[in-house]
């Protein structure tokens, strides 16, 4: 192979997919804009609706509420989320509809006379109902909550003896850890990958055949090998570019949005330490998708048979990722062994801090060694002329039953 050769043929396929408006605004445009644009949309619909859901209020019906508790229900028809209704049958209403939630005070079933117990009837089925029990157990326990402070008051206990145990939380996970799982989804990373693989993939096989350029670039003073590896890398870094503009637009989404909440933008950075994992992982990955997706689509003739070929491969690199939100799923050498899977997962303990090394050692070697494979059969295809002139007329899995491994 000629490195000069490779090197003209691939910043000639960079420069060809520049003025490709399918290509840029898939492997460009739609990582830089659609992501964040969908965030923001999602976060805007659920605050208007938040909204919305605080300022409907909840009707209620009070029965029996003790006289040494009459605070409590001036509480209740002060508090502008709440209207207390007189009901006959608060049951029934409950069931119709026409009422939210009926909140019996029962006596207490011990000794004191101040103490009481509470019954809320609600219709779960209705969101109504689920909003109006949620707001009066809140209530009801925050005036719990005072009551019994001012009866330790006057029988002279603190507040620490009034409690006589606590509960004390510390959280040892840094903002980085939180941020990582909210913005690395390894889902959108992969989807990303392959979407800024496939129609790169497409017009550098069957794009060149529907245009009858093929010919032509056969014609070039140079091996097809060197032809192959260039296009190859060119899909390649079609794909990486795509993941990781999309990466990045999606930290910057994120931290807009979270940092209100999360109170510190590092939660949502790269770790430095992590960068020579993340860049090798992305690199093999991009290399390996974008191996698998033009050595499908280049027995297409046209963009449209391209895509129905790539279609299943696409979808075979998502499955695997849709595993990795099991809860509680470590990466271990089993896991490493699974490809796509075995990356992502790496890059996701890479964004936490977490360096599994064996794991990490044999995802490599597994990856390189599918891209290794990849190309060896590439190479194999090529070979053949009927394929290099597109007359052979069939899928990738009967040119492997016929030429590569035909049964004696």
């Amino acid at each position: 192979m000629s490195l000069k050769d490779i090197q003209v043929l691939y910043w000639r396929e960079i420069r060809s997919a520049l003025r490709d408006r399918t290509i840029v605004t898939n492997s460009i445009l739609l990582p830089i804009l659609l992501y964040p644009a969908i965030i923001w949309v999602a976060y805007t619909a659920i605050t208007f609706i938040s909204g919305q859901t605080e300022e409907l209020k909840s009707r209620i019906h009070l029965k029996e509420v003790p006289a040494a508790h009459a605070v409590l229900k001036r509480e209740f028809e002060l508090d502008p989320g709440f209207i207390v209704v007189n009901s006959p049958d608060p049951a029934a209403e409950v069931r119709a509809g026409t009422l939210d939630a009926s909140i019996e005070f029962l006596p207490s079933r011990q000794s004191s006379a101040n103490n009481f117990e509470t019954r809320i009837t609600y219709d779960e089925s209705r969101d109504s109902g689920s909003r109006a029990r949620d707001r009066a157990a809140d209530k009801i326990s925050r005036y719990r909550e005072k009551f019994l402070q001012q009866q330790a008051m006057k029988l002279g206990l603190s507040r620490a003896e009034f409690q006589n145990f606590s509960i004390e939380e510390q959280d040892v996970s840094r903002g980085r850890e939180v941020g990582a799982f909210i913005v690395i989804l390894p889902a959108f990373f992969i989807i990303m990958l392959a979407v800024g693989a496939m129609y790169p993939a497409i017009d550098a096989t069957a794009g060149e055949r529907e245009h009858s350029t093929w010919e032509t670039m056969m014609t070039t003073a140079t091996s097809r090998g060197n032809v192959l590896m260039a296009k190859y890398l060119y899909v390649a870094t079609m794909a990486f570019i795509a993941a990781f503009l999309n990466l990045f637009a999606m930290m910057f989404s994120m931290g807009t949005i979270l940092a209100p909440f999360l109170g510190d933008n590092s939660s949502l950075r790269i770790p430095l330490r992590s960068v020579p994992v993340v860049l090798t992982g992305s690199i093999l990955l991009a290399l390996f998708v974008a191996a698998g997706m033009m050595i499908l689509a280049s027995f297409a003739r046209n963009y449209k048979e391209g895509q129905s070929l790539v279609s299943p491969f696409y979808i075979a690199l998502i499955l695997p990722v849709l595993f990795l939100q099991t809860p509680g799923l470590e990466f271990t050498t089993e896991l490493a062994l699974i490809p796509v899977a075995n990356v992502m997962m790496m890059i996701r303990e890479a964004f936490q801090g977490v360096y599994h090394w064996r794991p990490i050692a044999i995802t490599l070697a597994v990856e390189a060694a599918c891209i290794i494979v990849a190309l060896r059969i590439a190479m194999m295809v090529v070979e053949h002329e009927d394929f290099m002139m597109g007359s052979f007329n069939g899928s990738f899995l009967k040119f492997t039953k016929e030429r590569l491994w035909p049964r004696k």
